[in-house]
């Protein structure tokens, strides 16, 4: 008989796969907001308040991405130390579900 303290660690190697492609992705994305950011500023006024617009636009999308691959970076150590899955507050077990929707979630649906 098992009981929950000795229940066999999960496979979570497709999860850590999903989260390891989906941060290479945002980490190009930042790196491709970043070269715009980097771009020479135009000397038209009016082009350069249009830019200043745009580098704000994109400043806050880098600041989205940048916490979203902080989240898949912990949920990927959370994977390689085994607790993955176990809510960081009350230690119970994330409903599988959750974590399909939200692969990076720390908490279970009642502590969140």
């Amino acid at each position: 008989m098992t009981t929950e303290s000795e229940q066999p660690t999960p496979d979570y190697s497709a999860v850590r796969a999903e989260l390891q492609a989906k941060l290479d992705k945002l980490v190009t994305r930042v790196e491709g907001i970043d070269t715009d950011l980097s771009e020479a500023v135009n000397e038209d006024w009016e082009e350069r308040a249009t830019e200043q617009e745009e580098d704000e636009v994109l400043a806050g999308l880098g600041n989205v991405t940048m916490r979203e691959i902080n989240q898949i970076k912990e949920a990927l150590h959370a994977i390689e130390q085994g607790t993955y899955g176990i809510c960081a507050r009350c230690g119970a077990h994330i409903d599988p579900a959750r974590l399909e929707i939200l692969p990076f979630a720390t908490t279970c649906i009642k502590c969140a």
